[in-house]
């Protein structure tokens, strides 16, 4: 078989030149293949960067969230777990408490929004997802939490009625020594009833 090579084709006999223009098509193919490959495991790995640190910022901020509240919620009960034994130290005790609770429903509002969107995010994981293959991946934790949230809700609305009693009580005229039966002067109730 004659052959020429004429530099980048082969001219010769018998599908030579064929054979050698295939090669070069699959080489060109292999290429492109392993080009998209790369591409497509390099975007993935920039796409789980991504959301990896955008789930350790979401994480962060509902850890200091829920650090505040904490720590609110606990001021509230070193007030009212004090020895609160008169109408004077209930008032006093509640005004405190007022702009604390004020404070603690406006971080209350900020958790549960940080935690819907944390739940809402994690409800549209897809298959490329770190908390998955980390094993982190648990809906029945978000169940608990909105119920965690709710409880909290009715307590912190027990705690506003508590606080519109507490005025209600302020209020009030002061009770007189012989309402309350202190003043040793006023005439007995038996006395007061009789003719």
């Amino acid at each position: 078989m004659e052959c020429f090579a004429t530099g980048k084709y082969t001219i010769g006999f018998g599908g030579i030149m064929a054979e050698t223009v295939n090669q070069q098509g699959i080489r060109r193919y292999a290429i492109v293949a392993v080009v998209i490959l790369v591409a497509c495991i390099a975007t993935a790995g920039v796409t789980l960067v991504v959301r990896d640190r955008n789930e350790k910022e979401m994480l962060s901020q509902l850890e200091r969230s829920q650090a505040e509240l904490r720590m609110l919620g606990r001021q509230i009960a070193n007030i009212k777990d004090a020895d609160l034994t008169s109408t004077n130290d209930f008032i006093s005790a509640y005004a405190q408490i007022e702009p604390l609770e004020r404070e603690y429903e406006g971080k209350l509002q900020q958790f549960s929004g940080l935690y819907e969107r944390a739940r809402e995010r994690d409800s549209h994981r897809g298959w490329l997802d770190l908390e998955q293959l980390r094993g982190r991946h648990h809906p029945e934790t978000w169940e608990k939490m909105s119920e965690i949230i709710r409880l909290v809700r009715e307590i912190n609305e027990v705690r506003k009625r508590q606080i519109s009693v507490v005025h209600a009580m302020a209020s009030l005229p002061e009770p007189s020594a012989c309402v309350s039966g202190m003043n040793s002067s006023c005439p007995s109730r038996a006395g007061a009833r009789a003719p």
